[in-house]
C-alpha cells in the first residue's frame, strides 16, 4: 500500500519535469533482439525508472536485499520492471543473483544495475558489472540524468532531486565491451570513467554544479 501511494506521489511529481532523452552514438534502449546492461550511480536514479517504465517488461534491476532495498523493489514491480535481488559480488547472496543475471541476459532481458550501490562509495565502480558483460559478450551502456534546477541532498550518494517543472536531460552512452585480452580490472576502470565522463558533461550541459 505504502509503494502505491510512493508511485502516484512520483509519477505526478514526474510530470512536470521537462525531461529530454539524448542517446549517444550507437546507444540504444532494450529490446529483446538486443538486450543491454544499463548502469547508473545511485545518485542519479530517481527519475529513471519512471520514464523508461514502457520498457519495464523487458528489463530486470539488480536491488539490494539491505532493508532500505524492501521499498525500492515495490516500487519498481508498480512499474513494471522485473527485480533481481543481491549484488553481483560473492557475499550475502551475490553469487546466486549473478547467476540470476547471467541467466536474464541469456534470456533477452536487459539488466539496469547502480554499479556503486547500495551504500557507496559515491561513484566507485564495483567490478562485478564488468565480469557480468565479459562472461555474456553484453555491451554495457552508461546513463545518467541532470537538470538545470534541484537539490543534491546530503546522503552519501548526492542524491539529485530536480525541482517540479525544471528541465532534465537524460543520456544513454556509447556502448562498452571488453577489449581483446583487457582484464577485469581495467574494464572496470573504464566503465566507471566512462560513467562519470558521462554524468559531468551532462551536468555541463544542464548547468548543474554539484
Amino acid at each position: 500500500m505504502k509503494e502505491t501511494f510512493t508511485t502516484l506521489i512520483l509519477n505526478a511529481y514526474l510530470k512536470t519535469l521537462r525531461i529530454e532523452i539524448h542517446l549517444k552514438k550507437g546507444a540504444r534502449l532494450p529490446s529483446p533482439e538486443n538486450p543491454g546492461i544499463y548502469i547508473f550511480w545511485h545518485g542519479r536514479m530517481l527519475i529513471l525508472p519512471f520514464v523508461f517504465k514502457d520498457k519495464g517488461q523487458l528489463v530486470k534491476v539488480l536491488i539490494s536485499r539491505h532493508r532500505d532495498g524492501e521499498e525500492i523493489a515495490g516500487i519498481i514491480h508498480k512499474l513494471g520492471f522485473g527485480t533481481v535481488r543481491g549484488s553481483t559480488g560473492i557475499k550475502k547472496g551475490g553469487d546466486k543473483a549473478f547467476r540470476n543475471l547471467v541467466k536474464a541476459l541469456q534470456n533477452g532481458y536487459s539488466i539496469a544495475i547502480t554499479p556503486d550501490g547500495p551504500r557507496g562509495p559515491r561513484e566507485k565502480l564495483k567490478a562485478g558489472v564488468a565480469k557480468l558483460s565479459m562472461i555474456t559478450k553484453i555491451p554495457v551502456f552508461p546513463v545518467t540524468f541532470s537538470t538545470n534546477r534541484g537539490k543534491a541532498l546530503g546522503s552519501w550518494d548526492r542524491f539529485l532531486v530536480p525541482y517540479p517543472f525544471s528541465k532534465c536531460k537524460i543520456a544513454i552512452g556509447e556502448p562498452l565491451i571488453p577489449e581483446t585480452d583487457e582484464d577485469l580490472k581495467t574494464f572496470a576502470n573504464r566503465l566507471e570513467l566512462s560513467l562519470k565522463s558521462l554524468t559531468q558533461q551532462t551536468d555541463g550541459e544542464m548547468g548543474w554544479k554539484t
